[in-house]
This record gives structure tokens, C-alpha cells and sequence, in this order.
């Protein structure tokens, strides 16, 4: 594959993305509102992904006659609707559910059970059915087992135990985050350079076995590589056979005949719940003195101290039920829980002597990788805002009558919704504006004589979001506000530029890829997933804010409405 890979014979889906081969047809979203909060590009993931209605007012390079990339087979007209599939679970109707193919009603938090913690607090919280799901509505359990389960039965006499290489990245807390420690030469094998070496300047490359016939089986069992291997992360590991045992206990074996027999059974939610509880340093106590022995043998230090008052405590689900219970300190974290100290980052790392996670061992200010030395962010320092030249096209170009000015696009986090999930919920809703609203400044309002509570357009190159105006003292002139998931399916008139409904706070951004999160092989700066890594740069963006002239329902005949004050009419009963 190496030979392959370097002469051109085979290559990378990423360096031709619009060969349809390489089009990700089927998309499974579970309880993300990507189509509706989370998707930087909100609009170009209609067009192109979905090859939906859109509000895009960009052209391609192709078109415009930008740059081209050199890497990457280039088409003039890129191609839409490359998804076949999407199927989302959900428990209420997002934006992402009315743009799906299949919508899987799943159940509340008060109709399933499950756990519930993170990094921000110190407790684990269950959730439990204290009523069932409505309808026909499922729990995410049960449905992702249905689904297992009906894929392993139709994949009887189609698919069998088939075999997969794939790439892996140089991946932080394993040897390959050491694979390039002096950053690099500059050289490049794709070019002819040198040779490519899986695992130093090429990623790793792994062969899967895939039984799909056995899908479910394996869904609803705690498979054996768990004995042979054991548990860890952050880059330790610790036996777990005792563990294993103890599930097995706990959830009973796989009596049927199969892949599964004999192994630890994980029927219901709260089969799956134990298992976790079980393996978890920080809710078994015996595991947290094994995964701090682990990381003692890489330090030469002692630290099962930390863990030691609590290695006979074993939290169950029917325990968290009762009171929600505080975790046990763990090496996966770098601070403690205990009687002493409430969580604080980096704790352990000063008090216990652990290095830090850097390519010195200690806090590290000064960035020292050529590609860091390249874009002169060896230290922290302020960088202006880069021209994404998504303005300057329609500043003034499709006029209504009432000045435009131009602001720096900021996203924070909801203030009036669900975290930065979702907020067409009657009490947040009633709490706001009741839809969705921007924030200026009182100077800039003035300036494109808005006043509060205006209808207002927001738009560039990307797309468009209507909205009510708040004007504010508290904003920063030269910048407008737009909270997290304002989604486009309650109280948004259409946008007077792009002729169909206005966006939400994604349709004015788009995908912007920072070079210096693709370094990789250098310790911290090696890949991680949801911890180093390329992500959508959207605070350089800019948009043009004006008021709207006329708002425009697009409930009529010719937008696909009713017209008028007609009622909502039944549904055809004959179809």
C-alpha cells in the first residue's frame, strides 16, 4: 500500500472529493443539531451535502477564477446533494430533523435511563424513566440495538467477516505523537522527497475485521479484547479481568449459542451503564489505584495515594439513582476529587511532579515547531482579523433603501436556550425575543438607523439570517453578536437578498482551516479527537447588517404556503 500510495496508483478520497465514489452517502446524526447550530457553513452544507435550497450568494473558484488548489482534483461546477441518507435521533423537531430523510423519535430525560457527567463537575448524575417515551418514541439504547439488530439479519448472505485498512493519525498519548520531534525537515514524500514511513510522515495503517452478520451479537456484549488487552487512555493502560468478571456478575452471560457466549451480557440501558461504571477509574475504586500504578511506572513517582482511601468503593447505577455521587481522582484528568481539593486543571501536574503533556515536560509558552515560527505565533500574540473578502461583493449591491454597515460576526454561547444545543422552547423563547436576535452596539445602530427590536438582515458571500435587533450599550462597536442555536424554524421571515427563508448564526460562516492545527507527530501538537485538532475559524468573519425594508412570511401560493390567513389544512388522506 506504501509502494502504492507513493508512485500515484493509489490515493487518498480527500485529494478527489468530488468523485462520487468518494461522496459520504449516508449520514446517521445523533442528537446534534448539526444542520441547525453546529454546522460552520451552514448553507453550503444544504447546497452541496443535502443539494437543498440554499441562501449561498458565492460563487465557486471555478467561476470566479480564484486560486485552485494544486493537491486536489479540481471540477468547475462542484457537485450538489452528495448525501443519499440522512437519519437523525431526536426528541423534538430540530432544523437538522426537517432537512433528514428519517427522523427516529428518541426519548427525553425523564424517560430513559442513563449517566450524565463531564470534565466541568465533579458528580455523576443518572438519568432515569421516571415515565415511557412517548408513542413511539425509543430510547437511544433501544434504538441503535433495532437498528444493529435488523442490519445483522440483512447482512445474512451480503456481507460477512470482511476486512478494512485504515489510516490512523499520528495520535497523541501513543508513540506516534513523538513521530516527528524536531518538527519536521519541510520535505514532503508525496512529492518524491523521501520516503513515506507509516506511523513518522505518513498515518498508521491498520486492518479491521468487520463481522457485520454479527453486529448485534457484538452490540449487546462486552467483547473479549478487554481481557487481553485491558483498559487505559491518556496514553496508560491496566489489566482488567477482574472487571470484566465483575459485569458478568452484574449483567448475567449470553447464554445463545454465538460469537457472544459466555461473554458479559449489555441488554438494556442499564446493562450498558454498569459497563461503564465498572471499567471507569473514577467510579471504581480499584481501578483508579491501577490506572495511578500505571502512570507511577512512567514517572518513577508514587501516586496510588491518591487513590487508595477509596479502592473498595464501587459506584452502581442504583447507587447514583439514590444520590448523585462524587467521582474518585484519575490519572485521565489533571485534578483532583477528593476531601481536600475541589477540581482545578493542572493540579496534580504541580503537586504529584507529573510532566506536563508538552514536548518539554513542563507549561510551555514558547512554541517552538517551524510551521509556529512560520506564522510568527511562537508566543501568544493579537492577530487582526484575516479578509475573507465575503463582504466587499454585496456591501451596497442589492440595496433596499436603508444604509449598510459592515461589523465583525461574533458567536458565543446561548444565553437564553439549552447550553449551546437548542432554544425554541416556549420558556426560553418567552424569556428573549421570541425568535431569533442579533446584538450591536448603540452607535453602530445609529449608524444604519436601527432601533431595538427592528427586523434586521444580516448577510455576505455565505448566506443570510433575519432576526429582530437588540441594541445594546454592552456591545463593542464594530461587532454584532449572534448567540448559538437560533435555529430557522421559529418566527424567521425571508431574506430580501437571498429570496428564500433567512439562516441562523452558521449561514454566514463557512469551513476556514488553520494550518498551524494540522501539525501533528509533535506532542501536544499532535491529533486528538475533541482535543487538538482542525476546526471551523469563524471569528474573522464579516457581515453586512441593514434594516429589512419589508418582512416578507413567504406564506404564499408561489413560496409553497397557504396565502393569506388561510388555516393549516388537513393532511390527503388518499396518498
Amino acid at each position: 500500500m506504501v509502494r502504492e500510495l507513493k508512485s500515484g496508483g493509489l490515493r487518498f478520497a480527500s485529494e478527489s472529493p468530488d468523485d462520487p465514489q468518494n461522496f459520504p452517502r449516508n449520514m446517521f446524526i445523533w442528537r446534534s443539531n448539526l444542520l441547525g447550530s453546529s454546522g460552520k457553513g451552514h448553507e453550503y452544507m444544504l447546497k452541496y451535502l443535502l443539494g437543498a435550497k440554499n441562501g449561498v450568494m458565492n460563487d465557486d473558484l471555478g467561476k470566479a477564477g480564484g486560486p485552485r488548489p494544486t493537491e486536489v482534483d479540481w471540477v468547475d461546477d462542484g457537485a450538489e446533494g452528495k448525501l443519499d441518507l440522512v437519519t437523525t435521533l431526536d426528541f423534538r423537531m430540530s432544523s437538522t430533523c426537517m432537512y433528514s430523510d428519517i427522523v427516529l423519535p428518541t426519548a427525553t430525560w425523564y424517560e430513559k435511563d442513563d449517566l450524565n457527567t463531564s470534565d466541568m463537575h465533579p458528580f455523576i448524575h443518572p438519568l432515569s424513566a421516571a415515565t415511557d417515551p412517548a408513542w413511539e418514541a425509543k430510547s437511544d439504547w433501544e434504538i441503535y440495538k433495532a437498528i444493529a439488530k435488523k442490519f445483522s439479519a440483512v447482512a445474512e448472505g451480503h456481507l460477512g467477516v470482511e476486512q478494512d485498512l485504515v489510516t490512523v493519525p499520528l495520535l497523541h498519548d501513543t508513540p506516534t505523537e513523538l513521530a516527528q520531534p524536531f518538527g519536521g525537515d519541510g520535505h514532503d514524500w508525496k512529492k518524491g522527497e523521501y520516503e513515506p514511513v507509516p506511523g513518522r510522515n505518513l498515518p498508521t495503517l491498520h486492518l479491521v475485521e468487520r463481522d457485520y452478520p454479527n453486529v448485534y451479537r457484538k452490540f449487546t456484549s462486552l467483547g473479549p479484547l478487554l481481557d487481553k488487552l485491558g483498559n487505559g487512555g491518556k496514553g496508560i493502560g491496566w489489566n482488567t479481568e477482574k472487571e470484566v468478571k465483575l459485569v458478568g456478575d452484574l449483567n448475567h452471560r449470553v447464554v445463545e449459542s454465538g460469537v457472544s457466549q459466555g461473554r458479559p451480557r449489555i441488554d438494556s440501558a442499564i446493562d450498558a451503564a454498569e459497563v461503564v461504571l465498572a471499567l471507569a477509574p473514577e467510579t471504581n475504586g480499584q481501578v483508579a489505584v491501577k490506572a495511578w500504578e500505571a502512570l507511577s511506572k512512567i514517572t518513577g513517582r508514587e501516586h496510588a495515594h491518591l487513590a487508595l482511601p477509596k479502592e473498595d468503593e464501587k459506584i452502581r447505577f442504583r447507587d447514583i439513582q439514590v444520590q448523585p455521587r462524587k467521582i474518585i481522582s484519575s490519572p485521565t484528568w489533571s485534578g483532583l476529587e477528593d476531601e481536600h481539593v475541589s477540581y482545578n486543571a493542572g493540579y496534580t501536574n504541580v503537586h504529584e511532579l507529573i510532566p506536563w503533556r508538552t514536548i518539554t515536560g513542563r507549561q510551555q509558552f514558547y512554541q517552538d515547531h517551524p510551521w509556529m515560527q512560520a506564522f510568527g505565533e511562537g508566543f501568544v500574540s493579537y492577530r487582526p482579523p484575516v479578509n475573507t473578502r465575503t463582504t466587499e461583493k454585496l456591501l451596497n449591491r442589492k440595496p433596499n433603501g436603508n444604509p449598510e454597515i459592515t461589523l465583525n460576526w461574533i458567536t458565543p454561547h446561548q444565553k437564553w436556550g439549552i447550553h449551546s444545543t437548542y432554544s425554541d422552547n416556549l420558556l426560553m423563547l418567552t424569556l428573549s425575543r421570541g425568535g431569533p436576535i442579533i446584538w450591536l452596539s448603540e452607535h453602530d445602530a445609529a449608524k444604519a438607523g436601527i432601533v431595538d427590536n427592528d427586523w434586521v438582515e444580516v448577510f455576505n458571500a455565505n448566506g443570510a439570517a433575519t432576526c429582530r435587533a437588540v441594541v445594546s450599550q454592552r456591545v463593542k462597536d464594530g461587532m454584532v453578536m449572534m448567540y448559538h442555536a437560533q435555529e430557522r424554524i421559529v418566527n424567521v421571515p425571508g431574506s430580501e437578498t437571498t429570496g428564500t427563508r433567512g439562516g441562523h448564526h452558521n449561514s454566514v460562516t463557512r469551513v476556514v482551516l488553520k494550518p498551524t492545527h494540522m501539525i501533528g507527530g509533535y506532542a501536544q501538537q499532535a491529533w486528538g479527537f475533541n482535543y487538538y485538532g482542525t476546526v471551523g475559524c469563524n471569528r474573522d468573519e464579516f457581515v453586512v447588517v441593514r434594516k429589512m425594508s419589508k418582512v416578507d412570511w413567504l406564506d404564499e401560493p408561489r413560496h409553497g404556503g397557504l396565502g393569506g390567513d388561510a388555516l393549516p389544512q388537513p393532511l390527503p388522506q388518499d396518498i
